[in-house]
């Protein structure tokens, strides 16, 4: 328990910047100035430790000077960026965001050490005199920073277009270095989308209807979009951030938020998931920031449990692959799947869609699992391949290695940012 907790403080400390500049100032060093900001020596000191323990690097290695330059670099990097965004009227980070990241750092740190706050507290007392409330305080300035850098991440990297070249040339370039996908299995995919009543059409219609009269009474957007919306983004007052043209599935959505000015709020209007009431708070680089208010059409309990009870039917009766295809062929409505027989590609054994027992099976072809909820429909999953191990490949993961390929392209463009920024930004290293 106490290594852990040690272990997990010092790494929050380094990646969070838990330490208060204003209270440790005059006890600890300053390594760096970036605008109006500071880097203490306590924090590169953390940071140097963190990738230490990353390579592998012992405390003796003549390597320490080098990695603790690299450290403080870094840092700097990361406070040129908020100083940039504080700059920028379109990067927005909510306290209620701030907020809800703490809690989810704080439940992470009690299920990896597999402990509760009490303990956690003890701890923290224990080891760097400092209660919950203390630790939490500190932490929010780097929970915040985090939630900027990524919000500059999300905003230059969404409109990096890569073609099939640029895709087939990383992939070429990479393959050697690519990390195994690990323990993986094929999916083959039987989905029996829903339509939710005209009943149900009509409440939700009469819901949003409401909600439109209080916005052109002047109400708050975010407020009502944070008590009323149906979105997964209701915590954060319907904020979806920026989107570029071509991100989103939906297409009307689409259209309609490139169709506002900032500041403008959307007629009511519908797409598969429900009604919508949109808002653009912003333009920037042929993107908007976008918040909605979402009334999503249920489907009654009786259209749930008829596409339910077909599909455990369904479930039941396919012993081999090919009655899976057959079935499949007959009563599937997912048509990017069900024109491939099925074929679902393949996916980490840890983030599977459905629950298969992978652990006491040494052969889990041929599981199907229980009907799974998706926005529209109920989907059954069944295994038909398992690798231990199992390399990238272009055929069968062209979309992660896509992605890659436009990460590293963002991850590029953001170095030459940061340079750029680091000429507008005063600094002052003094370590």
């Amino acid at each position: 328990m106490k290594t852990k907790l040690s272990k997990i403080f010092y790494c929050v400390a380094a990646c969070s910047v838990i330490f208060s500049a204003h209270s440790l100032e005059l006890l600890d060093g300053i390594a760096a100035v970036v605008g109006d900001s500071v880097i203490l020596v306590s924090e590169v000191e953390a940071y140097t430790l963190l990738l230490m323990n990353r390579e592998g690097i012992k405390s003796d290695s003549v390597r320490i000077k080098e990695l603790r330059r690299q450290a403080l670099d870094e840092l700097i990097d990361g406070k040129v960026f908020v100083v940039h965004a504080e700059k920028d009227t379109n990067i927005v980070v909510s306290e209620e965001e701030v907020e809800n990241a703490l809690d989810r750092r704080i439940k992470m740190i009690l299920q990896e050490n597999n402990t509760t706050l009490e303990m956690l507290e003890q701890e923290l007392q224990r080891t760097n005199g400092m209660s919950l409330r203390e630790f939490k305080s500190q932490m929010r300035k780097g929970i915040k920073e985090q939630l900027v850098k990524q919000k500059v991440h999300q905003m230059y990297g969404a409109s990096i277009n890569i073609t099939r070249k640029d895709v087939e040339q990383f992939y070429e370039q990479y393959k050697d270095s690519l990390p195994s996908a690990g323990k993986s299995v094929r999916l083959s995919k039987l989905a029996i989308s829903f339509s939710p009543s005209d009943s149900a059409r009509q409440a939700a219609y009469k819901r949003i209807t409401t909600l439109k009269e209080r916005l052109d009474n002047g109400e708050n957007f975010a407020e009502l979009a944070r008590q009323f919306s149906d979105g997964t983004n209701a915590a954060e007052g319907g904020d979806l951030g920026f989107i570029g043209k071509g991100t989103l599935s939906e297409l009307v959505f689409e259209e309609k938020a490139f169709s506002l000015a900032p500041g403008e709020i959307s007629e009511i209007f519908e797409t598969r998931l429900g009604f919508h009431i949109i808002k653009v708070e912003g333009r920037k680089d042929q993107r908007v920031h976008v918040r909605q208010i979402l009334a999503q059409v249920a489907p009654a309990e009786s259209e749930i449990k008829a596409v339910t009870s077909r599909l455990d039917s369904i479930r039941a009766a396919c012993k081999t692959e090919e009655n899976f295809k057959t079935a499949v062929k007959k009563f599937s409505t997912h048509e990017q799947t069900k024109s491939r027989g099925g074929d679902f590609g393949w996916h980490s054994a840890y983030s599977l869609p459905g629950k298969f027992d992978l652990e006491n099976d040494d052969s889990p072809v041929g599981q199907i699992c229980p009907p799974v909820k998706e926005d529209d429909s109920y989907a059954l999953y069944r295994i038909t391949d398992f690798k231990e191990e199992r390399q990238y490949t272009l055929e069968d993961d062209w979309d992660l290695i896509a992605e890659q390929a436009k990460n590293i392209d963002a991850q590029k463009k953001l170095i030459d940012l940061v340079e750029k920024w680091r000429k507008e930004t005063f600094i002052d290293i003094r370590l």
